[in-house]
């Protein structure tokens, strides 16, 4: 074991907590991120499996003879897996950030126990919801106390500071509304990813609106499709979840398909973490002082100005639609559409009118 504590209290004593947060802050989040970014972006470019040449160790621990095929997948089931880990890594990278702040400008140590940033992040409050709220009223309730986080000490906030604060900001509350936002529930896709993969993941499936109808012949041409004629809604891999939205009255059975467009939402990942990241090294600056040991991650540089609208733009982000009525028996269920970053389109499919079409050269 490498920390070298021993048990002595049922509080947390000042040489403990120390001992702790020495440990605590020789981590690296921005690298820790980048490598997944990384990996995840290089791995939906490749097909490759392990074979028992390249990972002997994996298939001599299985102890199998024959091994053909064990690992096998295409192109689709790749990109797909690479999809949902996107989601739940952005994810991630919201969480740590809001967890973190809460620690260090909303949380109070237990009666008894010295101050202690892991212990704070370890005992933050179980739902993500209460985390954020406190987090952001404590934000919001002192002058320059986000500053603070931000920036190490004697930073001097000129205006390109505050221009980064600005955009590091703009980001917290996108992070913010990721965990906690209720009318896409992008949260409870992550859950649903969580727990049992209770979801359906589909790289097969594009709806695009098109102007030219199905001819007599039921076909569409391929002249139909495409800038200034149509408008792609699904063309990236989908992401489908059930959820009941926390909100009164109560709404039944929600399903949304999110779009999953991997290399934006590996972006909203990285300016996510890259606040994070400079969040944890002025915190590990104020807690080693000027002593301050090797190992430490650098501050990073921040974004100035790239804002989540930029980064998301005009792209559609999912659509959710309700499969039962809320249980009163009188609320109307919540309109169905397609969400984009800062608005919503109500839209009424007709199912009962589909047709079909075969779309062809012409």
């Amino acid at each position: 074991m490498h920390l070298h504590l021993r048990a002595d209290s049922v509080h947390l004593s000042e040489s403990h907590a120390k001992a702790l947060d020495d440990e605590f802050f020789l981590s690296h989040p921005a690298a820790y991120f980048a490598s997944r970014i990384s990996a995840l972006l290089a791995a939906e470019r490749t097909t490759d499996s392990p074979t028992p040449t390249s990972e002997p160790a994996f298939f001599e621990a299985l102890g199998l003879t024959k091994t053909d095929g064990l690992l096998s997948f295409d192109e689709q089931d790749r990109r797909l897996q690479v999809a949902v880990e996107a989601l739940s890594l952005r994810h991630q990278a919201a969480e740590a950030l809001l967890r973190f702040l809460h620690a260090v400008a909303a949380a109070k140590p237990k009666a008894g126990d010295a101050s202690s940033t892991w212990l704070a992040i370890a005992d933050s409050p179980t739902p993500l919801i209460e985390v954020v709220e406190k987090t952001m009223t404590a934000l919001n309730g002192e002058d320059d106390l986000f500053l603070r986080c931000l920036f190490t000490p004697g930073t001097r906030v000129d205006d390109m500071a505050a221009a980064a604060a600005d955009t590091a900001i703009a980001w917290l509350n996108h992070a913010s509304a990721l965990l906690t936002g209720d009318e896409l529930s992008v949260n409870a896709a992550h859950n649903k990813v969580k727990h049992g993969l209770a979801v359906s993941a589909r790289g097969d499936v594009r709806i695009e609106f098109i102007k030219t109808p199905p001819n007599d012949l039921g076909q569409v041409p391929v002249s139909a499709f495409g800038e200034g004629k149509s408008v792609p809604i699904f063309d990236r891999p989908m992401l489908t979840y059930l959820s009941r939205p926390h909100m009164k009255p109560k709404q039944g059975v929600e399903a949304i398909s999110l779009r999953v467009d991997v290399p934006v939402v590996l972006a909203e990942a990285w300016m996510i973490a890259n606040v994070y990241a400079a969040v944890f090294h002025a915190r590990a600056i104020r807690h080693f002082g000027a002593d301050l040991p090797d190992g430490v991650a650098p501050y990073p540089t921040l974004a100035i100005g790239r804002l989540p609208e930029h980064v998301i733009g005009g792209r559609p982000l999912g659509y959710r639609q309700a499969v039962t009525l809320p249980p009163d028996g009188t609320t109307k269920p919540r309109k169905s559409g397609l969400f984009f970053h800062g608005s919503f389109i109500s839209m009424d499919i007709d199912y009962d009118s589909k047709i079909t079409g075969v779309v062809v050269d012409g």
